[in-house]
């Protein structure tokens, strides 16, 4: 007999200790899976840190014993591989970042489905590009657990000076940046990472691209970013360094730390990035403190609504666990709405992921940070599109990373050239599979 998932576990001290919210009640009364041990291979961050530091209530509970091995975020996609090759159960449940996950299903991974049914996981209390990168044609091979979206950074006294408001397309943005460039020496309208380091010259142009109409693939696969959706997607994104110069010096090698800092330091008055920036708000190089900026969805184009390209993380389960039922246990147990809501509302802790619908939307989580989660609910309420769940996409990206570098050191005159290469070389890509 199940335990109500809205079952919490008695007592102020454990209340207390962990957070504002109460931690959830074990999904299995009983402790039938009691000296069973779940290793857990995730990447260094503070929120699997806060991941760990619960694990002790669900220890408690269960009988089952928690242990975490952590990677740093460089060698963790190097430590996956060789755990897939070696046919390895060292761990039984893993994070994963969404561009690694496709060549793990079924090789390492194994998919959750009846366990996900047999328990009565709602799958609805996710946005769908953060299940997205767990959700394949064979299965459902994971659970979001650290997913990050983009939101428009800004000086709100810079544009308040300049008689702007929040910019909600990205000619307003344009607009916007040039009008404060203009009054602020040394402060430049916008900054965006061009460099093309892992693709993060990308990051922000997928969602001009989708907002023009365009998109990555067809429903057969085929590259068609070139389009003409593609191409001017492409030109717009590229403008703002090119044509308007409104970027900083140098922005056409930045990567997103780079761009990050040139926001943080005082020198742009915009910023398109990812929300787990709203710490740096507390770093001693930050000279812009958090009453002078603000954050909305990213623009689009008039009509359309915003849109966020997201960088979504799961939790799995190793196919060759021998622990796998109480590798489920935990991993239900962890993934818990109110798992996550204890972790935001936490004094001791200052992590702002979000998966939940329901903590996006939470009173409590959005006054104590900004109301930065609600906003960030309103643009994945209108995301539609992600990137795609394939193996090939990571090569692909390499590609089109170098072409849209080439536009901009081309100086914008090679777009539809640039984009018709790399989509050649994407379709190579696709057919050797």
């Amino acid at each position: 007999m199940k335990i109500n998932r809205r079952q919490i576990i008695s007592g102020a001290a454990a209340a207390g200790a962990l957070g504002a919210t109460p931690l959830r009640a074990a999904i299995t009364p009983g402790k039938p899976m009691a000296g069973k041990e779940v290793k857990v291979l995730s990447v260094q961050a503070t929120q699997f840190a806060a991941h760990a530091k619960r694990a002790a209530a669900f220890t408690e509970q269960t009988g089952i014993k928690v242990t975490y091995v952590y990677v740093p975020f460089a060698a963790l996609r190097e430590r996956l591989t060789a755990e897939m090759v070696g046919g390895s159960n060292d761990f039984d449940v893993i994070t994963a970042m969404d561009a690694w996950v496709p060549p793990l299903i079924d090789k390492y991974l194994a998919p959750l489905d009846k366990e996900i049914e047999a328990r009565k996981i709602d799958l609805s209390r996710y946005p769908a590009p953060f299940l997205g990168a767990a959700k394949f044609a064979s299965g459902i091979y994971g659970l979001p657990n650290r997913c990050h979206i983009q939101l428009l950074w800004q000086r709100k006294d810079l544009m308040e000076k300049a008689g702007f408001k929040s910019p909600t397309t990205w000619a307003e943005m344009v607009e916007a940046g040039k009008a404060v460039q203009a009054q602020n020496q040394g402060v430049y309208g916008v900054t965006i990472p061009y460099g093309k380091a892992d693709g993060q010259n990308l990051m922000v142009w997928y969602n001009f691209l989708w907002g023009r109409g365009g998109d990555l693939f067809d429903d057969k696969m085929k590259p068609i970013f070139n389009s003409a959706e593609g191409v001017q997607a492409a030109k717009d994104f590229t403008d703002i360094i090119l044509k308007h110069k409104i970027c900083p010096p140098g922005a056409a090698s930045f990567n997103e730390a780079d761009s990050n800092t040139v926001f943080f330091q005082g020198r742009a008055a915009m910023l398109p990035t990812w929300w787990h920036v709203y710490n740096r708000f507390r770093l001693p190089d930050a000279t812009v403190k958090l009453d002078q900026a603000g954050f909305t969805p990213l623009p689009s184009y008039p009509g359309v609504g915003a849109t966020t390209y997201t960088n979504n993380w799961i939790y799995g389960i190793n196919k060759n666990s021998k622990v796998r039922d109480a590798a489920m246990e935990f991993l239900d147990f962890i993934s818990a709405p109110e798992i996550e809501r204890s972790i935001l509302l936490d004094p001791a802790e200052s992590d702002v992921v979000c998966v939940h619908w329901s903590n996006l939307r939470d009173p409590q989580v959005n006054a104590r940070f900004s109301g930065m989660h609600g906003i960030a609910a309103k643009a994945l309420e209108t995301t539609k599109k992600s990137i795609p769940n394939i193996p090939e996409f990571l090569p692909i990206v390499d590609v089109l990373a170098a072409a849209m570098s080439n536009i901009v050191t081309g100086g914008g005159d090679n777009v539809k050239e640039q984009l018709d290469a790399a989509a050649s070389q994407a379709a190579r890509i696709m057919r050797r599979g």
